[in-house]
């Protein structure tokens, strides 16, 4: 849901370096059985996820496939926001987190420097130069990244399809030329602090809105695309792979100055949890993953009310990995 956690993420930038080439680079494993029992010699690790639904989906399955792999698994899931989990994790309460990659950079840097990323981009559309950066920054405090997924999540903006119809609105540099002081923004608390959330459109957009933001429990979520559809807020924050945004019929603004940057899916571990065997298991779990696949497993849990943990577990097993 990556600004994840603004609670998570329009679909990838394209990349300098094509995602083949960059998982092999990382050494991805796309074997579909999991490591061996053995392999795993009594490690106990301990899954964390953000408070949104696709994470604690992503969550699950790296759980139950390092459960297969014969890791002995402790969850604590829903903890938080991004903040929350990455204090958590440098004071060794939890281990492993599936996190966005263009997100985690801006964080880690804003909370190694003081300031955010605007004069110096660490988070780009470039997936190879932002997961290089990620990658020594989250070194210097004890953590390790694996490949990125081809599945990605980034931060969108979404409104009605009677307000897109209103204003003429198909991309957010309208708004600042049809719509211009006459939009409700609507997202969760992190959104007035984040460069890709309110601030951004502000500034790379120029976009004027009206009153202060509606503060909801998550970015993109029910009570959020609920108020859109009450008219209690006509712009809302959403993310390119949740399959309630169709569902509700809402319409994505395009992000034609690429406010959003790349946010693949990518794990994030403890160093002293690292191991070759959570690597090969975690990479094969996240090289089955497409945007697309996540969207139909994010409608069935946003839609149709499914179980994560039972979605997950689908997924593994039709792509062979429990």
């Amino acid at each position: 849901m990556a600004l994840h956690t603004l609670s998570r993420p329009l679909r990838a930038a394209a990349v300098a370096l094509p995602l083949a080439g960059l998982l092999a680079a990382c050494g991805s494993s796309s074997s579909s059985s999991a490591a061996p029992a053995a392999a795993a010699n009594g490690k106990t690790i301990t899954v964390t996820s953000a408070n949104f639904a696709e994470d604690q989906l992503l969550a699950e399955m790296y759980a139950q496939s390092l459960t297969k792999a014969g890791y002995k698994v402790n969850r604590k899931l829903n903890i938080g926001s991004r903040e929350v989990y990455l204090k958590a994790m440098q004071n060794g309460e939890v281990d492993l987190v599936p996190d966005y990659v263009g997100t985690l950079t801006q964080v880690l840097y804003k909370q190694q420097t003081g300031h955010d990323d605007t004069a110096d981009p660490q988070a780009t559309g470039n997936l190879a130069t932002t997961l290089a950066n990620a990658t020594t920054l989250a070194g210097k405090v004890g953590l390790v990244l694996y490949t990125p997924s081809p599945a990605a999540d980034q931060n969108g903006f979404a409104v009605t399809q009677a307000t897109a119809g209103k204003y003429g609105l198909t991309t957010l540099s309208d708004i600042a030329g049809k719509a211009q002081g006459k939009l409700v923004l609507g997202a969760g608390a992190e959104c007035d602090t984040r460069p890709q959330c309110r601030p951004g459109l502000e500034s790379k957009y120029g976009i004027q809105l009206s009153g202060p933001t509606k503060v909801f429990s998550e970015s993109g979520g029910t009570e959020e695309f609920t108020a859109l559809q009450r008219g209690d807020i006509t712009l809302g924050l959403a993310f390119t792979s949740d399959g309630a945004v169709a569902a509700d019929k809402l319409v994505v603004l395009k992000d034609d100055k690429g406010l959003a940057t790349v946010d693949n899916i990518v794990p994030l571990i403890r160093k002293d949890k690292d191991d070759p065997t959570v690597k090969k298991t975690l990479d094969a779990v996240d090289a089955a993953l497409t945007t697309d696949k996540l969207i139909e497993l994010n409608r069935q849990i946003n839609v149709d009310k499914a179980d994560p943990a039972t979605v997950a577990k689908q997924f593994l097993t039709s792509a062979g990995l429990l």
